[in-house]
């Protein structure tokens, strides 16, 4: 799956890639999923939200923004926005390709 690594949007995969890539990237996921918590407002992600993306090159820029944060008030005010964009705009990412036109209102979530 290294062909993933360079993939610009992400968006793009299946339902059935996207689950292989979150499969692949297990240990990924534990890992910002666990510190996504203690990053995000409310409603925090859910445990089948993708965090793993942030391993990924499309989301490189703002995993390193977000940098070694354990808490919100850690990161700027343009990060934690960015940040917000990202857990809301990916949260169906794993269930559902339905109502990602959301992406189109918002550039800055296409990854």
């Amino acid at each position: 799956m290294d062909t993933h690594d360079f993939l610009a949007d992400p968006r793009t995969l299946t339902l059935d890639q996207r689950q292989a890539l979150r499969a692949r990237y297990t240990r990924e996921q534990d890992l910002w999923l666990d510190r996504l918590r203690g990053l995000a407002e409310d409603p925090k992600p859910a445990d089948d939200f993708p965090a793993f993306l942030l391993a990924t090159a499309p989301f490189r820029h703002l995993a390193e923004r977000i940098g070694n944060a354990r808490e919100a008030r850690e990161l700027s005010v343009e990060t934690a926005d960015e940040l917000e964009w990202f857990v809301r705009g990916y949260a169906s990412y794993l269930r559902t390709r339905d109502g990602e036109d959301v992406f189109k209102r918002n550039p800055r979530l296409t990854g």
